[in-house]
Parts: C-alpha cells; sequence; structure tokens
C-alpha cells in the first residue's frame, strides 16, 4: 500500500508541475500579446479607436472653368438640386415589394398557413392601394416643384420606356449568348429551355436600380422643400382583405414615407455658354452668285447666322458617371505626374484623396475637359466631428484651376458662320469646277478652318464643319487610323485636327524651300514645263494646266518663258515641283514633310491625328502587312503633296507659320500654361524663304497666273480677297483622294450614263448611286497681315470632296480675313491690329 501512495502523490505532484507550466506559458502568451499591443502596435490602436468617434463628411467643390484667350467662359460650373426618384418606384417595382410586405402584415396569424399561390394572390390585391400611394407621393412633389403633374407623369413614363427598352435589348443580346452556349453544349432549344434562358437573360441593368431625374436644375428653395418632402412620412392605411379579395371589415396600418424613392441630389449642371451664337456676314464680301440681285433675302448687306456646337469639339464634355478606370488614373496622376505640392494638398489628415472620385462626380469625357481633368477637377472640403466632444475640424474645399484656351470664341463663330450652308460658301455651286470630282450641286460641304498667330503659336480659330446640334448630340468622334477610315458623313468628326488629306498643291512651297535649302535647286532656276514628267506618256504626272479644256496649254508656254521657282508658285507648275520631288528622292521627301510637322501629334489638349508620312504597308489575305518598297515616282509624287503622304487642315496652318518664321518651328499651342515656347530651327535657307514668300505673294496677287487671285464665273471676273489694309500670301490646292460617294446619275433610256455636257434624249431619268473614284479636296493655305508689313497669321481652310481649291476655298479664307479684321486682329484699312 505504501508503494502505491508514494507513486500516487508522485503522479500528483506531475501533474501538478505539468499545470503550472502550462499556466505560466499562457500567462507569457497573454504578456507577450499585451507588450505587443501596447508597444508595438499601440499607436496605431490608439489611431483607430480615436478615428471610431470621429464622423467624416466631405464638401462638394468646383471644378474649374474654361475660358478663350479674351476671358470669355466657355465652360462653368453652377451648382443646382436635382430631383430624383428610384427606378423602382417609376417603374412599379416598390409598389410590388411593399405590397408582399403589407399583405405578410396584414395577414400574420394566417400567413405560414396560406398556399404559395394564395400569397401572391393576395399580394397582388394590394398593389393597386401601394400604387395609389406612388401616384399621392408624386402630385405632392408636383406641388412642391411647381411642375404639373401631367408634365411629371410624361417624364416618369418616358424614363420607364427608356429603361425598358434598354432592359429588353440587353435581354435580347443575353439571351442569344446563352442560346449560342446551349448549342454549343449539343442542347436542343426546346420550349422549357427557352422560358429558362429567358428567365435567366432578365438580369436587372443599371438604369433599372438607381434614381432618374424627374426634374433637374432646381433652385435651392425647391432642393431644400424636396429634401423635406423626403424625410416626411405618413401612416399608410387600406382594408384587410380575405382571400377572395373581399375587405373583411379591418384595416392595416404601416408608416412609409409621403413620396417613396425621392432624393434631391447635389449636383453641379456645367454650362456652356457659348454653344449657340449669333454673327453677322457681310453679303458684300461674297463673290458674286452668292451677293443675289436683292430679291429674296439675298441681296448685298449683312445677314444673321446662328451657329451651333462650334467650340464643343474643342471644349469637349463632362460626364456624370464614374467609370471603373478613373480612379486608376486619379492615382497614376498623383504617384507620376502631380508635383509634391498638388499630392500634400489633396491628402486628407487620413492618407485619404480629397479628389477622389465618387458616384455622381462630373468626369472630363472629351476634349480639352478630358486631356486637362487633373487642372479642372477640384478637391473636397472635409469636415471631421469627435463624436465625444462635438468639435469639428474643418478643411475648406479647394476650387479647380482654371484652364484658358488660346482660341477667340467670337473669331471661331464668324469663321464658323462664314462657313454654313445659309451663306453659300459651303454649299456645291455649279462654279466649283467638274461635277464628276466633287459633291452634287446644292449640297452641303464639309470642311475645317485654322488661324494660328505666327509669332506665339497660338491657335486662334480650329472649326470643323458640319458640328452637332448641342440640344441633338451624338457623341464624340473616334480618332481613324488611316485616311481611309474617316466617316466623310459624320458631323461628329473634326476634321481641323482629327482628320488627315493629301495636301495637294499646297505642300509646293515646302517642297520648294526644301530643296533649295538642301543644295537640290538653284534659285533662280528655270525647269521647262513639258506637261508631262515623263518622256512619252502624256497620261500621267501631267502638270494640271496640260488638259483638252486649255489646248494642252504648258505654263512655259503660257509665260513665254520657263518657270522659274517663284513662276512655279504662281502657277502652281506641277512639273517644276515633280522634277524637285524627284531630285529630293523619297528618304529626303519624308524628311522634308516630318520637319514641318507631318507623322507628330502637335496638340496635347484635343486629340490629333499625327498624319501619315510614308508608304502604307499592304496586306496578305491573313491580314499580315507586306512590305512595300518606295520608288522614285513615289518623291516624285510628294513634291506636289499627293503619294504618301496626309496631313491635318492644323498641320498645314502649322507649317506655313513655320515657313513664314523662316523655319523656326514652334508647334501649334491650345492651352496657356505659362510654360516657355520651345523652339527648334529645321534649317531654311533664308534666301529660299525669301523666295518661297515671293511666289505665294503672286499667287495671291498676280491679275494674270495668279492661281489664287481670282476666277470667272458667269462670264464676270471675280475676285478671291477683298479686304482692304491687308497683305494676303498663298496657295491653292485641289488634292486628289479615292473615295465612295453617292452621286446623282442621268440615264439615258438605254441604260447609259449621259456625261456632264451632252444632250439629253427623251425619257432619261435620274438615279443615285455609290460611284468610287478619285476625288479632290479644296484647299487654300497661306498667310496675312498688315498692309506692307509681314505675316502675322496664318491660315488653312480645306473643304472635303468640293472641287477647284481656288474657287471653294480661297473665297473662305477671304471671310476669316474679315474676320480678322472685326475682332481687332488685323486693321482695317489704315486701322493698327491687335498687338
Amino acid at each position: 500500500m505504501g508503494m502505491y501512495e508514494k507513486d500516487g502523490l508522485g503522479m500528483f505532484h506531475g501533474r501538478l508541475l505539468l499545470l503550472a507550466a502550462l499556466g505560466l506559458l499562457g500567462f507569457a502568451a497573454l504578456t507577450a500579446q499585451l507588450g505587443r499591443l501596447s508597444f508595438v502596435q499601440g499607436a496605431q490602436l490608439r489611431q483607430e479607436a480615436e478615428r471610431r468617434l470621429e464622423r467624416l463628411a466631405f464638401e462638394p467643390t468646383v471644378r474649374g472653368r474654361i475660358l478663350d484667350r479674351t476671358g470669355r467662359v466657355l465652360a462653368q460650373d453652377r451648382p443646382s438640386f436635382d430631383v430624383r426618384v428610384d427606378y423602382a418606384v417609376l417603374g412599379g417595382a416598390w409598389a410590388e415589394l411593399w405590397a408582399v410586405r403589407f399583405a405578410r402584415a396584414a395577414h400574420a396569424e394566417t400567413w405560414r398557413e396560406i398556399a404559395p399561390e394564395q400569397r401572391d394572390a393576395l399580394a397582388r390585391s394590394y398593389e393597386p392601394f401601394l400604387q395609389a400611394h406612388v401616384e399621392r407621393g408624386l402630385a405632392e412633389l408636383a406641388l412642391v416643384t411647381g411642375v404639373p403633374l401631367e408634365d411629371l407623369m410624361e417624364r416618369r413614363a418616358a424614363i420607364v420606356r427608356r429603361v425598358d427598352d434598354v432592359a429588353d435589348r440587353y435581354a435580347a443580346h443575353r439571351k442569344k449568348e446563352l442560346e449560342e452556349r446551349a448549342l454549343d453544349r449539343g442542347q436542343a432549344l426546346t420550349a422549357d429551355l427557352d422560358k429558362r434562358l429567358e428567365r435567366q437573360a432578365r438580369r436587372p441593368v443599371r438604369e433599372q436600380t438607381e434614381p432618374h431625374t424627374v426634374v433637374p436644375l432646381v433652385s435651392d428653395d425647391v432642393g431644400f422643400a424636396v429634401m423635406q418632402l423626403a424625410e416626411r412620412t405618413t401612416m399608410f392605411e387600406a382594408p384587410v382583405l380575405d382571400l377572395d379579395g373581399a375587405a373583411t371589415g379591418r384595416r392595416a396600418r404601416v408608416e412609409l414615407p409621403v413620396c417613396p424613392g425621392l432624393d434631391a441630389g447635389f449636383s453641379r449642371d456645367r454650362q456652356y455658354p457659348y454653344q449657340t451664337i449669333t454673327v453677322d456676314v457681310d453679303r458684300s464680301t461674297l463673290p458674286g452668285p452668292l451677293r443675289g440681285d436683292g430679291r429674296g433675302g439675298r441681296g448685298e448687306g449683312a445677314v444673321g447666322v446662328t451657329v451651333r456646337g462650334t467650340l464643343d469639339a474643342i471644349v469637349g464634355s463632362t460626364r456624370s458617371r464614374v467609370y471603373k478606370e478613373d480612379p486608376e488614373r486619379r492615382r497614376q496622376w498623383l504617384e507620376e505626374q502631380a508635383t509634391p505640392e498638388q499630392v500634400a494638398l489633396a491628402r486628407t489628415d487620413r492618407g485619404g484623396d480629397r479628389g477622389a472620385y465618387m458616384p455622381g462626380d462630373h468626369v472630363g469625357h472629351a476634349g480639352v475637359e478630358a486631356r486637362m481633368e487633373h487642372t479642372l477637377r477640384g478637391l473636397r472640403g472635409v469636415r471631421v466631428r469627435r463624436l465625444d466632444t462635438g468639435q469639428q475640424q474643418v478643411t475648406e474645399p479647394t476650387p479647380g484651376r482654371d484652364v484658358t484656351l488660346t482660341l477667340d470664341a467670337m473669331l471661331q463663330a464668324r469663321i464658323a458662320a462664314a462657313m454654313s450652308p445659309q451663306v453659300g460658301l459651303a454649299v456645291a455651286q455649279a462654279w466649283h469646277g467638274d461635277r464628276a470630282s466633287r459633291r452634287d450641286d446644292g449640297l452641303p460641304l464639309a470642311g475645317a478652318a485654322v488661324v494660328i498667330d505666327i509669332d506665339s503659336g497660338e491657335v486662334l480659330a480650329l472649326v470643323s464643319t458640319p458640328t452637332v446640334d448641342p440640344e441633338d448630340p451624338v457623341g464624340s468622334a473616334t480618332r481613324p487610323d488611316n485616311v481611309e477610315a474617316q466617316d466623310w458623313d459624320d458631323p461628329r468628326f473634326n476634321r481641323a485636327t482629327s482628320a488627315i488629306y493629301p495636301p495637294g498643291s499646297i505642300a509646293k512651297a515646302l517642297t520648294l524651300v526644301w530643296a533649295a535649302s538642301r543644295g537640290e535647286q538653284q534659285l533662280g532656276e528655270h525647269i521647262e514645263c513639258t506637261g508631262h514628267y515623263l518622256p512619252g506618256r502624256d497620261d500621267i504626272l501631267r502638270c494640271w494646266i496640260y488638259r483638252r479644256v486649255y489646248n494642252n496649254l504648258t505654263h512655259s508656254m503660257q509665260l513665254g518663258r520657263d518657270p522659274d521657282e517663284v513662276d512655279a508658285l504662281m502657277c502652281s507648275c506641277n512639273i517644276y515641283f515633280y522634277e524637285l520631288g524627284g531630285r529630293l528622292g523619297y528618304d529626303r521627301m519624308v524628311e522634308a514633310y516630318r520637319q514641318f510637322g507631318v507623322g507628330s501629334q502637335p496638340l496635347d489638349a484635343v486629340a490629333c491625328a499625327p498624319g501619315i508620312l510614308g508608304l502604307i504597308p499592304e496586306r496578305d489575305d491573313q491580314g499580315n502587312p507586306i512590305e512595300v518598297r518606295p520608288t522614285r515616282i513615289d518623291a516624285v509624287l510628294m513634291g506636289i503633296g499627293q503619294g504618301p503622304v496626309a496631313w491635318s487642315p492644323l498641320q498645314a496652318a502649322d507649317a506655313y507659320a513655320t515657313l513664314a518664321r523662316g523655319g523656326q518651328r514652334l508647334g501649334p499651342t491650345l492651352v496657356r500654361e505659362g510654360s516657355p515656347v520651345r523652339r527648334e530651327d529645321i534649317g531654311l535657307e533664308s534666301t529660299a524663304v525669301e523666295r518661297a514668300l515671293e511666289g505665294l505673294w503672286l499667287s495671291v496677287n498676280d491679275p494674270r497666273y495668279g492661281t489664287g487671285n481670282h476666277t470667272t464665273i458667269n462670264g464676270q471676273r471675280v475676285e478671291y480677297f477683298n479686304a482692304p489694309g491687308v497683305s494676303v500670301w498663298g496657295k491653292t490646292g485641289t488634292a486628289q483622294q479615292r473615295a465612295t460617294l453617292t452621286k446623282e446619275r442621268r440615264i439615258a433610256p438605254d441604260g447609259t450614263v449621259i456625261e456632264e455636257g451632252d444632250p439629253e434624249p427623251p425619257g432619261a431619268s435620274t438615279v443615285f448611286e455609290p460611284v468610287t473614284t478619285h476625288y479632290t479636296h479644296a484647299w487654300f493655305v497661306g498667310l496675312v497681315g498688315p498692309e506692307g508689313g509681314r505675316p502675322r497669321y496664318a491660315i488653312s481652310v480645306m473643304m472635303e470632296f468640293a472641287g477647284s481649291g481656288g474657287r471653294v476655298s480661297a473665297p473662305i479664307a477671304n471671310q476669316i480675313v474679315h474676320a480678322l479684321q472685326a475682332e481687332g486682329y488685323l486693321p482695317r484699312g489704315s486701322e493698327g491690329g491687335r498687338p
């Protein structure tokens, strides 16, 4: 017994020691955890505890304004309230949901015993009562907002129709996808499967889950009244019904909002004050046929022209929906581009970003609004309130910074008015040239015009027509990858910056100065114009004057001497510049165009096409590029602005501004950011520039041979430029491009096409059909300054598929000169222009 007692005592002591050891280990672990929490993480935990005693609220900020060069406000925020109602209320889903809840409450004692189909029937019998409650709430809303109830109900119906249409289209698309997957799995499309797929496809779309604006932009007083209405509740009461829908004599009650789903959301309406502008156009400055005879409102004198949306493609727009990539762009900007001061200003004490995107924020969507998003975007104010002490710490909102453009809104409007079909310059006319190479008579012409201040490189006007009516927008255009991708009839397309066209003869001045500066042309050198560049081939590479209509005339015959470089520019002799292009060769022609800006993206603030420079690779049947080797003919064509080169009207004006500076290239600017202008000397011989300017002067001012001087319309001489007190240098261009246009054709009874000028037999008919051929774009690019002074502004005008550059674009350039005078940039007669 004693031995067992001793062994039992030893076992007891061992267990006691083991328990003590385990207790010590547990205490050590608790002590370690306490030490870690107190010393290692103590500060962080205390900070988190402190934050739980704080309530954080953000105060709205203001987006920066966009101004023109004179200080006119082109875009600004206006604080407002939007009255919104949940779509569930507007579409009826709210009444359905609360009908089920009301039925369950009214029949609480028997609800579990009722069959599912009886529950559904009971719920449906209460829906009219709940829907009537919704109608009464909307009637209250109509009284508060001052909107007639009929109008409010029409807006509600319009929202429901639109959202239902979106839901139906999405469901149809989704069902088609599900059907294709089922077929891929080998399933037969039975009636049961069709019903199941229909149910799966009917997922709620986003528009069905969010509030919709029923009364936009109400005043502050109305907004606060709506907020009060949204907080009001009432006791909704309805009779208790039996399973057959008959009243039982009892009534049930539940507390509901007076106007369910109501919200007065604070918003900022983004206003664009210069979307619609009316200006006067002086008809006495137009070509003779457009002045009229004084009858029918087309006589001489001023006519008011209203232009819409002429700044929209540049200023751009905002959207009130935040996309998932927006926060990531904001984060990248803060980490990679923002200055330390900008980062510090944006950060809150908690490490957050006061400029972070939240639902309903205005986000730059297109144009300057998008490109200058981080400048225009303001920083919210922050209000922190302590729950234990009630103290508040306030950081005031920081408004977004204003952005000033180099554009002049009124100059832009005047130019857009001159290019309006109402004036007639931008409508195809019988005197515009060969109908086969342009749009049919009477059709409006699309085009673009650019004005650049030569000294600064600032863009004063950037016009693209037609424009999208701001009251009926169709969205922003996509930027093309090449010339053939352009949609010629799309008004969303910014033809001044995003469209690219063959330069045609306007490039001849650049070819001249480059060849002379690179030693491939001796100034004063005469080159014979033979009418065609290749010996023995008079069907290709011809001079424009070597045609049957001119009795196969050449410029050597016309001038009585072989032209030199000045003559060649004045007369626009193709043979002279074919020769210079061939001497330079393909690589140096590419270098010339690149030095003048083709292939670069000149403006950061708007989407710009960099132009096409060089051969576009051909592709095989699989779409793989096939290398195309340049030939001497490619260089020859580039000498007259054809072949493998295309640029935008903006680049054309920029190139002539570089020429006027003697080869100092600035690159055009659209936004004034205060940074110094970067100059690049592209290496032009000053004497070559002088000779080129002399040729451009004669092109406009020589009454005998200048292609930019005058034309004859209906037997009368019409000069292109008629503004007093100014000097104009310039070059017309008629550039060919292959495209497909719908053309009016006259068809003889035997089915043959009646050519223009041919007699029309009896029984002829008119058809409209797509015709693919080489049509011509009409160009005029030039320089203008005070009379007797140096060039001050570069102008480019391009009209799509319009015919002759002189007859179409030069008269529009003349109107731009008048617009520069009207806005004070150029003198009227002896007056001085803007500095």
